[in-house]
């Protein structure tokens, strides 16, 4: 489901704009994990049950994330910049590896984690590349791109970090707690965007997308990553993230129609294959043994 969230949301932000588009999506998934959950607990006792802790430490990094990804996407310059956009963001799984280290505690081969990671940020780079004879050309082709590329690096630090914590900070009712997440999100973006809700000019495509885009990498996928996040396998989750970013390249390519450019695909093989190598440069057993 995340491997499509970057090209549908490009859809939708395209035709509502950035903050409109952002709020009515993320709202409209905060309100349906809110109610699937009180429906799930038979009223609005889990509210009680959620952690001022996860609330205070989770919550600003979960709602950084997203902001962050969804103006990484929707202000890119073209739909192939927010692919790439969407790449950088996908430095993630490498970075939880990292922040599993720093917060868990969990032991790493340094050097194979560093290669890891240089190899992910080699992926960005050869992605944003285009095609380029020069390092001059290579330079002036990542400033063109700097902002959403800086945009979807902080949304990958703000994920990657949120992973970690989520595992230390557990939940009862983790889709309600997501759902509120979502909601607050949402409400901050379309109140950001309110002066422009009259030069909303969507169509039926753009009401589909968001409609996907709320009911399952907004809301199902989130809630069963933060759900995986509390049975401690934070490495292996990591790892087994590593085939997004090629995914979401040639998903994102075929979505929005796009010709297929080499530099692309073989910069989210790159981001995939530095993540591969940080996770393999861990030691010994994952989860609370770690730490």
């Amino acid at each position: 489901m995340w491997a499509t969230s970057v090209p549908v949301s490009r859809i939708v932000l395209e035709q509502f704009g950035l903050h409109i588009g952002t709020g009515i999506t993320l709202l409209g998934a905060g309100v349906f994990l809110v109610a699937l959950t009180s429906w799930r607990a038979r009223g609005l006792a889990w509210l009680r049950r959620v952690t001022l802790p996860h609330v205070m430490i989770c919550g600003p990094l979960f709602i950084g994330y997203l902001l962050l990804l969804y103006a990484a996407v929707g202000l890119a310059g073209s739909r192939d910049q927010a692919i790439v956009a969407g790449l950088a963001n996908y430095l993630w799984p490498g970075l939880i590896l990292v922040f599993s280290v720093v917060v868990l505690k969990a032991r790493v081969r340094w050097f194979g984690l560093i290669i890891g990671l240089i190899t992910c940020i080699a992926g960005v780079v050869l992605a944003s590349s285009g095609d380029v004879g020069s390092l001059a050309a290579l330079g002036r082709a990542l400033a063109h791109s700097a902002r959403p590329l800086g945009l979807g690096i902080g949304a990958a630090i703000c994920w990657g970090l949120y992973s970690v914590l989520a595992s230390t900070h557990h939940q009862a009712e983790s889709s309600g707690t997501i759902g509120l997440f979502l909601m607050v999100t949402g409400v901050v973006a379309l109140l950001l965007g309110a002066g422009r809700l009259g030069e909303i000019r969507a169509n039926w495509e753009a009401i589909a997308a968001v409609a996907y885009m709320a009911f399952l990498p907004n809301s199902l996928a989130y809630w069963l990553w933060d759900e995986a996040m509390r049975g401690g396998a934070v490495q292996t989750l990591g790892a087994l993230a590593n085939a997004i970013p090629v995914l979401s390249a040639a998903i994102g390519t075929l979505i929005l129609g796009l010709s297929f450019r080499m530099e692309l695909l073989l910069g989210g093989g790159l981001v995939t294959l530095g993540a591969a190598i940080s996770r393999f440069s861990f030691r010994g057993k994952q989860g609370a043994s770690d730490t």
